[in-house]
């Protein structure tokens, strides 16, 4: 175990069970060490033991997608701009701007695509995912190995239990299309920016404590969740393909708007 800035971080140190007690929880690790604490914050992922461990049973709804993401040199300058592509059977190319001449790249595709692109050595995944961009920033050149992640939808009846918080994908699913990563990053970043999180907090896992953080992220969470299902169920559905594009067109076209969509994912 070491100490951080107030942060003991115990590693290794592998969970096995937590028991839950009126006044805590108990986390039992493997070698025998219990951890007693107030509350647990469960942001363990979609399959989250955390979660399992509070008795809270939710399968979440594959996509039947992967996303594929790897970070890429430039030829040229992308001067900050985002990019993204809807491909025709081949799902949803996303391009993020990185510091200097890089990019970070997300590939929402089909599963069987999405294996085809982790099969590919460094030069022809660079040499694919510079084609399927159109070259925008001309050639590219892998720099990290590309991941896989699943994609599924997670829809939970509450995101708190008895001493216990859900945050990030542990208390939602969302299709990247939206903006879920920034939702959660945004969500981390607030929560001590609240009335009463200046100074010391008797008890942090107190239910009203806990029922507030749930009301606070229940319309955010559904908000978010009806728009990036919304999109992916309009891009799979060929008859309102053309009205997407129109309606995405026309959001382009319209700054005021464009502003103002782009607000949640940018704070």
């Amino acid at each position: 175990m070491r100490t951080c800035e107030g942060i003991d971080v115990v590693a290794p140190g592998e969970p096995e069970s937590i028991a839950w007690r009126r006044d805590a929880a108990e986390v039992r690790l493997s070698g025998g060490r219990t951890l007693s604490t107030r509350l647990v914050v469960g942001a363990d992922g979609l399959r989250s033991w955390a979660r399992t461990q509070a008795g809270i049973a939710r399968e979440p709804h594959s996509y039947g997608q992967t996303a594929v993401v790897a970070n890429f040199a430039t030829e040229h300058a992308h001067r900050g701009f985002a990019f993204q592509w809807f491909l025709a059977g081949r799902g949803v190319l996303a391009w993020l701007p990185l510091p200097g001449r890089r990019i970070s790249i997300v590939w929402s595709a089909p599963d069987a695509l999405a294996q085809e692109l982790l099969e590919l050595d460094a030069q022809a995944l660079s040499a694919r995912v510079a084609d399927a961009g159109i070259r925008m920033v001309g050639e590219l050149r892998l720099i990290t190995p590309a991941a896989a992640f699943p994609l599924s939808f997670l829809k939970l009846p509450s995101v708190v239990a008895h001493r216990l918080a859900l945050a990030g994908d542990a208390a939602h699913g969302v299709h990247p299309r939206g903006a879920g990563r920034q939702s959660g990053l945004r969500r981390r970043r607030r929560a001590c920016q609240r009335p009463g999180c200046e100074g010391p907090v008797a008890d942090v896992g107190a239910p009203i404590l806990l029922e507030r953080y749930a009301r606070r992220r229940a319309l955010p969470v559904l908000a978010m969740q009806a728009v990036t299902d919304g999109l992916v169920r309009m891009f799979d559905l060929p008859a309102l393909r053309m009205l997407r594009n129109g309606g995405m067109r026309a959001v382009g076209s319209v700054g005021p708007l464009r502003r103002l969509l782009a607000q949640p994912a940018l704070r």
